[in-house]
């Protein structure tokens, strides 16, 4: 009986849970919260639950929407959602704990821990995967050129690895630019395993998730793991209603970690009042980026340091299938908010600032800028005889994977995995380009004129070398 008094006591506590936390908010302030999320405050869709801390105290907790269409259950505090790339903050968390106790520096080549990687005849640190100014091409982006889409395809931590480990070039040399590549978080996540002998989840459990009480946080390791009180996430259907998205995948480090609003507050404390790690771990999490320039840039360590409305921000997005999270701290005025939604592309930046916009004041008009002018004119179109001589068959090592260029009706195509055929438009003599995913073909050719393969680009970036197999 006395277990069964206990357990109806800790129910009652739970239950009376979001109200205790939001008592502090008047009904006013609680009600222009509720407005920010009206329209996804229903019976019969998705939506999200938010959590905002003040000074380290819960203000408010509340869900709105559905976790699970299929069985009625409504989203709360307590559900569990997936991180997306929110995560990195915690990889990085980890591999600066590592560096705090003395085990790696941050300055250590990759390689002293991942002899796999390839050597790129330049060191890339550890500190460059941090800040995503290593160079290293974006492992997701790859799995794209494959012809394999999330959702599609089981992806697991050796097919990830597997495709970065063939990779023979860097985007840019390190230190020369920044763009971002969840490809570093993946090796910081094996670096984690082989310095301190554990896997990411049991380090991260012993090192912050058990002394900081996040208590419902995990990694998702395996996808197939039952889960439970874990929302399901969903995208709009192309005939109205829903379709399940849930992120197929056993990849984690890069995102892929299972929490709740709730436990993501807490770990916002500990960055802003570090109480476990200690205040050298939050200064290097929050050290910013520097190129070789000199120039320092926003991205720290798995956390952007920027400004909203002229306040300091910290914060970092994140998406994985249907899920878009957001996390924010504003430091100037002690306010923190965590967004977790299980919608695919809700906004989940911009529901989070109009909740902070409820506590830092009414916004200054945005001024109207003029619209941008254009110049210049497009190239001429290709002759025949030139889009019949570049069109074959192409395969790339780094990729493992053939690509079929068609020349047809005065134009070119593309094909590659199960995908359908992509036009390609003309930019230049050679060079030929698709609007989806800003792929650019550069067709190269040996001193006798014949097309010896083309280097393909993506939003400026990759630069993979495909050789000409075949002609058409």
């Amino acid at each position: 009986m006395r277990h069964l008094l206990l357990a109806s006591f800790v129910a009652a506590l739970l239950a009376i849970g979001p109200r205790a936390a939001s008592a502090q908010l008047s009904a006013d302030t609680a009600a222009l919260i509720d407005r920010v999320f009206a329209p996804y405050n229903r019976s019969d869709g998705p939506g999200c639950v938010v959590g905002v801390d003040r000074g380290g105290r819960p203000l408010y907790r509340r869900g709105y929407g559905m976790a699970s269409l299929e069985f009625g259950v409504p989203l709360s505090e307590a559900s569990i959602l997936e991180s997306g790339s929110l995560a990195k903050q915690f990889t990085a968390g980890a591999i600066i704990a590592l560096a705090v106790q003395g085990k790696l520096d941050l300055d250590d080549p990759i390689r002293k821990y991942v002899p796999e990687l390839h050597d790129f005849g330049t060191p890339v640190t550890i500190r460059q995967a941090l800040n995503h100014t290593s160079g290293l091409r974006d492992y997701w982006m790859l799995f794209w050129l494959t012809g394999e889409d999330q959702g599609d395809h089981h992806y697991t931590m050796d097919r990830a690895y597997a495709i970065t480990f063939r990779q023979r070039a860097l985007n840019f040399p390190p230190d020369s630019a920044y763009l971002y590549s969840g490809t570093g978080y993946l090796l910081l996540t094996r670096i984690v395993e082989r310095v301190s002998g554990m896997t990411l989840e049991q380090f991260s459990q012993r090192t912050f998730f058990e002394p900081l009480g996040m208590g419902h946080t995990r990694w998702r390791e395996d996808w197939h793991r039952v889960v439970p009180g874990r929302a399901t996430a969903y995208r709009k259907g192309e005939e109205g209603g829903f379709r399940m998205a849930m992120p197929f995948m056993s990849v984690y480090g890069t995102g892929g970690l299972l929490t709740t609003v709730g436990d993501l507050l807490r770990w916002n404390e500990e960055l802003t009042r570090p109480r476990v790690l200690g205040r050298a771990w939050s200064d290097l999490m929050h050290r910013r980026g520097r190129l070789s320039n000199g120039s320092e840039i926003t991205y720290a360590s798995g956390i952007i340091v920027t400004q909203y409305r002229g306040e300091p921000e910290i914060s970092h997005s994140g998406a994985s299938g249907g899920y878009e999270t957001y996390l924010a701290r504003w430091p100037g005025r002690d306010l923190s908010v965590a967004l977790m939604c299980n919608l695919e592309s809700i906004g989940p930046t911009t529901l989070t600032r109009r909740v902070a916009d409820v506590f830092l004041g009414p916004a200054e008009p945005a001024g109207i800028r003029p619209p941008a002018s254009s110049s210049g004119s497009s190239p001429a179109p290709a002759a025949p005889a030139e889009l019949t001589g570049l069109a074959g068959v192409y395969y790339s090592y780094e990729l493992d994977m053939e690509y079929r260029i068609t020349a047809r009706d005065g134009a070119l195509t593309v094909q590659f995995g199960q995908r359908p055929p992509i036009l390609l438009s003309r930019a230049g003599p050679d060079e030929y380009g698709a609007a989806l995913m800003n792929l650019n073909f550069k067709f190269t050719r040996r001193p006798d004129r014949s097309v010896s393969g083309f280097v393909l680009s993506a939003r400026r970036a990759l630069n993979i070398r495909f050789e000409r197999r075949s002609g058409s």
